[in-house]
């Protein structure tokens, strides 16, 4: 996705574009867990894709419990980027003395100066919201606030976001005047890089903003200013932060609508690639967004972008947590049209084989008991797998915990499957040796083998099963 250059960004980028800066990578911030277990099973998504530093869009509501806007739901309207989102001080954060500590005299910086030019940068960002000084005489904790809206306080509330909205992108456009006349002023004095990166910092930090509102001299900024600061200086704070900005831009742009545009996707897992690639340093980093790329674009259909993600994570971070769980998730991706290799421990003492059941179909559903998209999969997989008993054996792969849970599931739902099930609790849940093996992060998994026990299908939920399994098994019902 290429975007053409702007003549507004590249004027004062070019200046900087032929010195040579110096810095050092920046601390590392985990933008995600991926070994917390409800982002395995997916539970905190939006359209399939995990939620990473950058929320979706800001629609100025934000609905409570019951789905209705209140006066407090409105008045709160989220912002478009949460605190912290590079993971970088700029100078005044990092002089910030503790609490306990007597304040160091400050010296006045002379106006027009970089140090002045920061310092209203900052002054910028602090003026407050015609609401904020509203709301800080109003209790949060009033009954009458928790009340729905009328048609005309919404209307209200509706223009007085709008109104913010527009206030803050001119702040946003103040910022950027303000950082782009700093970064003209300290580009040639290597000792001043602190002051260059900081300068980037709100640069970048205000062009995403003002992109994320649909900006798109904004968008085209943000690619060049990437291009020219790793030009300038390829290790340098400023250009990894840049490379980073783009990653959240990308991934903003795919929860928004990658379900409708996959470009944004590819997008997503290109950056991110991008970045693991030209910053090997910061893994803390690189490696959560290589996830977090490769499991959204796995869940919208990109199979192959999410195995260039995942193949990225096995080469360079194979000794990561995400590394390992990246080789059986490759394993997964690369089953169709291979014979299955699975066994175990059934529930009931007895080995289960899949090779055993040649010459049926064999459909694998890898479920736990408190999982509950299985659970509400349940009553539709149960109905087509009796209708198709004749020519489909269906086996479990349990995920649970607890031996007890899954009894009573068995009983409670009239399960006739086989169900393989780990004896030794260090083996169950997600650390299954099956689950682990494949990489399996969702539930329900299926996969459905032909007759000849050769993988047939892996994108399997209770909507297309049937019709799977009637076009799996036609071929060998017409040799019959």
């Amino acid at each position: 996705m290429r975007f053409p250059f702007r003549n507004s960004m590249y004027s004062f980028l070019t200046v900087t574009a032929f010195f040579t800066g110096c810095g050092t990578q920046s601390a590392p911030v985990a933008e995600i867990n991926t070994d917390d277990p409800l982002l395995v099973e997916m539970s905190e998504t939006k359209g399939g894709l995990p939620l990473l530093a950058v929320p979706g869009p800001d629609d100025g509501k934000t609905p409570n419990k019951s789905g209705k806007v209140t006066q407090t739901a409105a008045k709160s309207a989220p912002g478009l980027l949460p605190k912290g989102l590079f993971g970088k001080k700029t100078p005044q954060q990092q002089n910030t003395p503790d609490a306990e500590e007597e304040p160091a005299p400050r010296k006045v910086a002379e106006k027009g100066s970089p140090e002045w030019l920061l310092n209203e940068i900052q002054r910028v960002r602090l003026l407050p919201l015609p609401r904020e000084a509203e709301n800080e005489n109003e209790s949060e904790d009033s009954e009458e606030e928790e009340q729905p809206l009328t048609p005309a306080q919404e209307k209200k509330f509706a223009e007085e976001i709008e109104k913010t909205r527009a206030i803050r992108r001119e702040r946003n456009f103040q910022i950027i005047k303000l950082a782009e006349e700093c970064l003209q002023k300290t580009s040639k004095n290597p000792e001043q890089e602190p002051i260059f990166s900081a300068a980037v910092h709100n640069l970048l930090d205000a062009r995403l903003q003002l992109a994320l509102q649909g900006d798109t001299a904004s968008i085209e900024a943000l690619y060049e200013a990437e291009k020219v600061f790793f030009e300038r200086s390829p290790k340098s704070d400023s250009a990894s932060e840049a490379a980073l900005t783009l990653v959240n831009l990308a991934h903003a742009n795919a929860l928004r609508y990658g379900s409708k545009n996959p470009n944004w996707l590819k997008e997503f897992s290109k950056r991110a690639q991008v970045y693991a690639t030209r910053f090997p340093d910061e893994a803390p980093r690189s490696v959560p967004l290589l996830m977090a790329a490769a499991r959204s674009c796995e869940n919208n259909g990109q199979a192959e972008d999410a195995k260039t993600c995942y193949s990225l994570i096995t080469s360079k971070f194979a000794q990561t947590p995400q590394g390992l769980q990246a080789q059986g998730t490759l394993r997964r991706l690369q089953l169709k049209g291979q014979e299955l290799d699975l066994s175990g421990p059934g529930i009931d003492g007895n080995d289960i084989d899949v090779k055993a059941y040649k010459g049926k179909m064999v459909l694998i559903v890898f479920w736990a008991s408190n999982a509950q998209p299985f659970v509400q999969q349940l009553p539709k997989i149960l109905e087509v797998t009796a209708k198709y008993k004749k020519y489909c054996t269906v086996i479990g792969v349990n995920i649970d915990t607890d031996e007890k849970a899954v009894e009573n599931f068995v009983e409670n739902q009239h399960l006739d499957w086989q169900q393989i099930f780990f004896p030794g609790r260090a083996q169950r849940g997600w650390s299954s040796p099956i689950a682990a093996y494949y990489g399996v992060n969702m539930l329900p998994t299926m996969w459905l083998l032909d007759p000849n026990g050769i993988v047939a299908e892996t994108s399997l939920d209770a909507s297309n099963l049937e019709a799977k399994l009637r076009e799996v098994y036609t071929p060998f019902l017409k040799k019959k």
